[in-house]
C-alpha cells in the first residue's frame, strides 16, 4: 500500500517528498506512518487533504521574491535593482530560467484536487469521513481549485495540458499519455469545472470558518475573467463575436445576481478599505487571510522602517485625473505647482506621493527628504510609494501584524469585464456599458456623467472611444492587482507599450518651501513579441522528449 507522502506528484511524475504534515496543514493528528486508506478515512485528515490544496494558490504580494507582478510592467519600478522582476523588463527570462515559472506548482495542485476528488468518491464515500450533506460543497471546492490552476497555466503557456483523473505516477506509459490541448480546447474544460462548481458550491459564505473558500461567486468570477481573455485579440485574431458574447453573459451573471451571492462595490471613500479589511462586501475571492507584515516590510516607505520596495511610476500617476472633471477633459483644472491636488479617491488610496500624510507625518519623496528620490539603494526610483495594500496601523519596530489575503476576484472587475464585453459585442455602446461605468466612476468620486454625448475626441467611433476608457478604468482601477500585466498581452497592447520608458518625477525643495516637478526617463523598458507567452520549462519539453514525444513550444523559444 502506498505511503501518504508519495502522494503529490508533478504532472510529469517528480516525486515531490515532504512530510505528511506540509500536507495537512500541521493537523496534530498527522502521522507519517499512515497509509492512503487511512488517510481519507479519517474525519480530520480527508478535509485536510483538500485544504493543502489551497496552499498551491500563489501569494501576489510576494509574487516574485518581494516583488509585486507590477514591477513586470509599466505600473512600477522595483526599488531593488537585483530582483528577479527586473527580467520581465529587458527580455531576460528563458525556458530554463522563469522566476514567475508555475508550470509544477500548479500541476501539484491539480494533482491534489483530482486524487481528492475520486476518493470523495471512494474511501470518504465508504468510510463517510465527510459526511453526505457536506460532500457537494467539498466537490465544489475541488472543481474550483482545479479550474483555477489549469487557467493560471493556461495565461502563461497557451497549449497546455489538461489533466482532469489521478495519473498513476508509477505507470509512465500513461503519465505521458496526455497531450497539449490548444489554448480554446482548454477553455472549454476549465468552463465545464467552473459551471460544476457554481451549481454545488453555496451561495455565500456565511459563517467565519468558511471564509477563504470559494462561494457560487467564485467559479463564475473565474469563468468571467477567462471568457474575456478567450474573446480578446491575443487568442481571437478573427475578433468572433460569438466569444464576446460568452463573456458578456458571463460577467452579466454575476451582475444580474449580486445579491444573491451577497457581493457588491464598497461606498465611496471605502476603497482603500477593499484591501486592508479581509472578506469585505466587494471581495469574491481572497486567500485565507493571515496575520502578518511582511507587505509593509517590503513596501513601507524607508522612513517608515520598510524597504520602499514597490515604486509607481508616473505613467499611472497621469491616469488618476482630477476629481469631478468631464470624461474626456478629465485633467481640467490640474496645477502643475500642485500636481497631486483635487485628484480622483482612488489615488491617494493608491499611491503615497510627495507630502502625502501617512502615519503620522508626511512623506518626503524630495531630492534630500526623508524617503527622497535616490536617498538609499531601495529609496524610490520614481518619486512614488506604494499605498495600496498597506496598513498604516503597523508599527513594524514592534512586529505589529495586520489580517490579509491576497484578492484574487473581486465585483468591480466583473463589472469592467461586463462593460468591456458588451462594448465589444454592439457596434455602438448601449445606456448599460455607460451605467456600468458610471457605477465605478461614482464611487471613484467621479461624476455620474459618462454618457454618448460626451464621446466623439480625436475623431474616434463611441465603441473606439468607450474601449480606450475601458483600458484606462481597468488601469486605474484595478492598479497593482496583476491585471495590466495580463491585459497589456491580451489586448496586443504590450509591444507598443513596453517599449517605452517608464517614467518617474524629480521633485526639488526651494528655501521658500516649494516644489518643483521635473518628470524623466526611469527606466527603458522592452519588449519582445514572444512575451506574450511564457516559454514552457525546457525540463518539461526534455522529459517529453525523451519519451519520443514533443511537447509545442510557444513562437520564439523553440
Amino acid at each position: 500500500m502506498k505511503k501518504f507522502k508519495y502522494l503529490v506528484y508533478s504532472l510529469t511524475c517528480l516525486l515531490v517528498y515532504s512530510s505528511c504534515s506540509d500536507y495537512l496543514n500541521q493537523d496534530t493528528k498527522t502521522n507519517t506512518n499512515l497509509d492512503y486508506e487511512q488517510i481519507f478515512k479519517d474525519p480530520h485528515l480527508a478535509p485536510g487533504f483538500l485544504n493543502d490544496a489551497y496552499a498551491n494558490l500563489p501569494d501576489g504580494f510576494n509574487r516574485v521574491g518581494s516583488a509585486l507582478l507590477a514591477a513586470a510592467c509599466d505600473e512600477a519600478e522595483h526599488s531593488d535593482a537585483g530582483s528577479p522582476i527586473r527580467l520581465f523588463n529587458n527580455n531576460a527570462i528563458s525556458p530554463t530560467y522563469n522566476p514567475d515559472d508555475v508550470w509544477n506548482d500548479m500541476y501539484a495542485g491539480i494533482r491534489k484536487c483530482n486524487v481528492f476528488l475520486k476518493e470523495l468518491n471512494g474511501l470518504i464515500a465508504e468510510s463517510n469521513s465527510i459526511p453526505e450533506a457536506e460532500r457537494p460543497n467539498y466537490r465544489g471546492q475541488a472543481l474550483f481549485l482545479r479550474a483555477f490552476y489549469h487557467f493560471e497555466l493556461l495565461k502563461r503557456y497557451q497549449n497546455i495540458i489538461y489533466v482532469d483523473t489521478v495519473i498513476d505516477p508509477f505507470d509512465a506509459e500513461e503519465a505521458f499519455s496526455f497531450r497539449q490541448l490548444t489554448f480554446h480546447q482548454s477553455v472549454e474544460k476549465i468552463v465545464a469545472d467552473c459551471d460544476s462548481a457554481k451549481n454545488l458550491l453555496p451561495d455565500k459564505i456565511t459563517s467565519d470558518e468558511q471564509k477563504g473558500r470559494p462561494a457560487k461567486a467564485a467559479p463564475m468570477a473565474l469563468k468571467a475573467r477567462l471568457l474575456l481573455y478567450a474573446a480578446s485579440p491575443l487568442n481571437n485574431s478573427a475578433n468572433d463575436k460569438t466569444l464576446w458574447e460568452k463573456a458578456e453573459e458571463a460577467a452579466k451573471e454575476i451582475y444580474d445576481n449580486k445579491t444573491l451571492l451577497g457581493v457588491g462595490l464598497m461606498s465611496k471613500g471605502d476603497y482603500g478599505r477593499i484591501f486592508t479589511e479581509p472578506y469585505n462586501i466587494e471581495i469574491i475571492f481572497a486567500a485565507k487571510a493571515d496575520n502578518r507584515n511582511d507587505i509593509e516590510m517590503a513596501n513601507f516607505p524607508i522612513s517608515y522602517q520598510g524597504k520602499g520596495n514597490a515604486n509607481p511610476s508616473q505613467n499611472i500617476v497621469d491616469e488618476y485625473v482630477i476629481s469631478g472633471t468631464a470624461y474626456n477633459n478629465a485633467m481640467n483644472g490640474y496645477d502643475p505647482a500642485n500636481p497631486y491636488n483635487k485628484r480622483e479617491d482612488r489615488f491617494a488610496a493608491s499611491i503615497l506621493f510627495n507630502n502625502a500624510a501617512f502615519k503620522d507625518s508626511q512623506v518626503e519623496t524630495f531630492v534630500g527628504g526623508k524617503d527622497g528620490l535616490f536617498a538609499t539603494s531601495t529609496a524610490t526610483k520614481t518619486g512614488y510609494y506604494i499605498r495600496k495594500f498597506l496598513s498604516p496601523a503597523i508599527n513594524l519596530e514592534k512586529n505589529e501584524t495586520a489580517r490579509r489575503a491576497w484578492i484574487f476576484f473581486r465585483y468591480a472587475e466583473a463589472i469592467l469585464n461586463y462593460a468591456e464585453a458588451r462594448n465589444e459585442v454592439l457596434d455602438a455602446p448601449d445606456a448599460t456599458v455607460y451605467k456600468l461605468l458610471n457605477e465605478i466612476r461614482n464611487r471613484a468620486g467621479l461624476r455620474n456623467n459618462l454618457a454618448a454625448s460626451q464621446l466623439g475626441a480625436g475623431g474616434l467611433s463611441p465603441k473606439e472611444e468607450i474601449r480606450n476608457y475601458i483600458k484606462h478604468e481597468r488601469r486605474v482601477e484595478l492598479a497593482f492587482e496583476e491585471h495590466r500585466f495580463w491585459d497589456l498581452r491580451r489586448w496586443l497592447d504590450a509591444e507598443i507599450v513596453l517599449n517605452q520608458p517608464l517614467k518617474a518625477m524629480k521633485i526639488e525643495k526651494a528655501e521658500d518651501g516649494t516644489f518643483s516637478y521635473t518628470a524623466f526617463d526611469a527606466a527603458q523598458r522592452s519588449f519582445d513579441p514572444k512575451f506574450y507567452w511564457y516559454p514552457i520549462p525546457r525540463t518539461e519539453i526534455l522529459k517529453y522528449k525523451s519519451k519520443g514525444i514533443e511537447l509545442q513550444q510557444n513562437p520564439g523559444w523553440e
